[in-house]
């Protein structure tokens, strides 16, 4: 009796239940509740509380993201202005170089220096920079100062005062 056949498609044998009995230790008083394992009772928050915390939490987040927005509108706003003034910066830089560039031509610089009552020299003194040497003799330039030179110095060479002519 302890064995069977094979079943169809398996290779495990069927085995074959007999007499089962279940004998307790003790038998159940008939006055006493039988016990049972329960879980545990859930914890419920209360709802009202709940539902504020959340509807909190979502108005802390939008609050937060539209002060995050309206700084980032406020320093873009700012960017332009800046960029606005460094163009019209880079402008006015670009016209006093170009002015530089124009006041200082050769030919400028001629007038200018006629207009100031200098005159051109023949051979002009060179100095070296970094010991000081020099490697001609200067000599005064000779010539007519310009129309609009301004006379500071008499024949004599010392300064006039204007008032004795």
């Amino acid at each position: 009796m302890g064995r069977t056949s094979e079943s169809d498609g398996t290779a495990a044998l069927a085995l074959e239940v007999t007499d089962l009995s279940v004998t307790a230790g003790e038998p159940i008083a008939a006055g006493r509740p039988r016990l049972w394992v329960a879980p545990p009772l859930p914890i419920r928050a209360p709802r009202v509380t709940f539902a504020a915390s959340v509807i909190a939490v979502v108005l802390v987040g939008v609050l937060g993201i539209l002060l995050i927005n309206t700084k980032t509108m406020e320093q873009s706003f700012k960017l332009d202005a800046l960029q606005k003034e460094q163009s019209a910066l880079d402008k006015q830089q670009q016209g006093l170089e170009q002015q530089l560039i124009q006041a200082s031509n050769p030919g400028n610089l001629h007038a200018a220096a006629r207009r100031l009552g200098l005159v051109m020299a023949e051979s002009p003194a060179m100095i070296r920079l970094p010991d000081g040497k020099i490697s001609r003799i200067p000599t005064p330039g000779r010539g007519q100062p310009g129309v609009t030179a301004q006379s500071g110095l008499d024949n004599a060479g010392t300064p006039s005062t204007g008032a004795g002519r």
